[in-house]
């Protein structure tokens, strides 16, 4: 999710992934797969940064997945199974 201000001062949150366009005709504006429009405090390229980290970060999780589960090291799996994980409290 990617965090956004309207004009009149709405803040909100829209998922890159539903974002069908966005358009720049001195205001920005973000129209949605589904018809819904809004037009941003934003600046063209910022939001368009913002889309690309949201993006990039998803893709640097989802590369740290093994057969989508997250991957842990190989003691702390065996010690799991084995019943001989000590966790400590901090």
């Amino acid at each position: 999710m990617i965090a956004v201000t309207c004009r009149n001062g709405e803040h909100f949150s829209v998922d890159p992934d539903n974002i069908e366009r966005i358009e720049h005709h001195g205001d920005t504006i973000v129209v949605m797969t589904d018809g819904t429009h809004f037009v941003v405090e934003t600046e063209f390229e910022d939001l368009l940064r913002s889309i690309t980290r949201h993006r990039a970060g998803a893709l640097a999780a989802r590369s740290r997945l093994v057969n989508g589960y997250a991957a842990t090291p190989t003691a702390t799996r065996l010690a799991r199974r084995t019943g001989s994980l000590v966790t400590t409290a901090d």
